[in-house]
């Protein structure tokens, strides 16, 4: 118990001190769109989460006159542990499953996320709060793993 406690406190100032509950999760990465969309499918796989919709924007913001390039968000997760945690806090459920948005920005291509941490108000277990520490941990890593890809 005592490590379990330990290990959530070290999660804990670790995501807070890197990123702020307000904060975006933001990686530019040096490739265009395309290139970056695949890196990112492939990187959510190989972290064990599988992507479950994606939701292209451009077009709908074309169509309301706003000038963009490519648009998309990518809704990822682990279902079986989304479903238990919005099975126990139905609160949560609007957040699930995570989503990664990737925006094309000129020659680069951004990709930006919520940090889950923002969950943490929503939830009252400290087994709970590790889980949305490890995604959070999980997609910053994710971010940094796709950019990561074309330095």
């Amino acid at each position: 118990m005592v490590v379990r406690v330990f290990a959530l406190c070290v999660l804990m100032f670790a995501s807070v001190a890197s990123a702020g509950h307000n904060e975006l999760l933001i990686e530019r990465v040096n490739a265009k769109f395309s290139y970056t969309w695949l890196a990112l499918d492939k990187t959510i796989k190989a972290n064990g989460y599988k992507a479950a919709y994606l939701q292209r924007c451009d077009f709908a913001l074309n169509e309301r006159h706003y000038k963009s390039d490519k648009y998309r968000i990518l809704f990822f997760g682990q279902y079986d542990e989304m479903r238990r945690m919005s099975a126990k806090y139905p609160k949560l459920s609007p957040f699930f499953p995570l989503k990664i948005t990737v925006m094309e920005e000129g020659l680069h291509t951004l990709i930006i996320a919520t940090p889950p941490i923002t969950l943490l108000p929503l939830v009252k277990t400290d087994e709970d709060r590790m889980q949305i520490f490890r995604w959070n941990e999980d997609v910053k890593s994710i971010l940094k793993q796709v950019k990561n890809q074309y330095k």
